[in-house]
């Protein structure tokens, strides 16, 4: 090989090493975006609890960057923020993005309880009398709006089954039903989020090798991996498979019954929230006034 050829072999070899440093930054960094965008998150609501308003709204504005169409509450705090900072134009701006990102619905707008004392300003009946044009303006910016209608479609069907005197086994049937349609649509188009519902209410057969879970755990699994779902998501069908099976939790998500379903390893527990993208206990404590239990002793799992 001459000297010549022997350059461009360096060169190509120099450049796909480039290339595959490249790869693998952006797949660690997709793989770590939910994890960086909670943690704002969980930041800009601690200093939104300590009245430290430019700095929870800094921490908001953040999260924004990395994901904006993730959590509704996340513009609305943001919204508060600006609101306590009398910053009008740009909480009016916020609400509106939320609805317009996040189809937000608006009974969360009108019972939003930090905008309270506020409601006497005008942004918010302006906001309220065009309400419906700024959810029409979701619809229209959305990828794909008419999975998005398929699967409320679902929902309604599923809440239906569970707000009316239907019998537990027409009850059983519309899930089943509604759980094949998932699976077809998820093949078709994709995992939808909001499909978190219907496949929940298959959660007591969740460790069950049926057609339910041989399709979406390894699938749910695989998008974990990838970084394009929350490594979280088996947890509220851990911690109720785990009170069926020994009446106790592994990640404290049934908070509102620590007493009944305890918390087993309690020490531990915050290393393994923290495993899975969860905050430790305590934040529960501090943001949400959550009476955690008794025996919980703080780690030294910072945010």
């Amino acid at each position: 090989m001459n000297v010549t050829k022997f350059i461009c072999v360096i060169k190509l070899c120099f450049s796909l090493i480039c290339l595959l440093f490249f790869l693998n930054c952006v797949s660690e960094g997709n793989k770590n975006l939910y994890e960086r965008y909670d943690k704002k998150v969980w930041n800009g609501m601690l200093h939104y609890h300590n009245n430290e308003y430019e700095k929870s709204l800094e921490s908001f504005h953040d999260a924004l960057s990395l994901i904006n169409n993730d959590n509704p509450s996340v513009y609305f705090y943001a919204a508060a923020a600006s609101l306590q900072l009398d910053d009008t134009i740009n909480a009016k701006k916020l609400i509106i993005e939320s609805i317009i990102k996040t189809n937000t619905s608006k009974e969360y707008f009108l019972n939003f309880k930090e905008f309270d004392q506020f409601r006497v300003k005008k942004l918010f009946s302006e906001i309220s009398d065009n309400y419906d044009t700024y959810i029409d303006s979701f619809f229209q910016t959305i990828k794909n709006p008419e999975v998005y209608k398929m699967v409320d479609s679902l929902i309604q069907k599923d809440q239906f089954a569970r707000n009316s005197e239907i019998s537990l086994e027409d009850r059983s049937l519309i899930d089943s039903l509604n759980v094949i349609s998932l699976i077809e649509i998820t093949k078709k188009y994709g995992w939808h989020e909001r499909g978190w519902l219907i496949l929940w209410h298959q959660r007591d057969s969740y460790k069950e090798d049926n057609y339910v879970w041989g399709y979406f755990r390894p699938y749910i699994d695989s998008l974990i991996e990838k970084g394009d779902m929350r490594k979280d998501f088996w947890a509220m069908f851990e911690d109720n498979e785990s009170i069926l099976n020994s009446g106790t939790q592994i990640y404290g998500l049934y908070f509102n019954q620590f007493n009944q379903f305890p918390i087993k390893d309690i020490e531990n527990v915050d290393d393994r929230r923290k495993k899975i993208g969860l905050p430790p206990l305590w934040y529960l404590e501090k943001v949400y006034q959550i009476d955690i239990p008794k025996n919980y002793k703080p780690s030294n799992y910072q945010l």
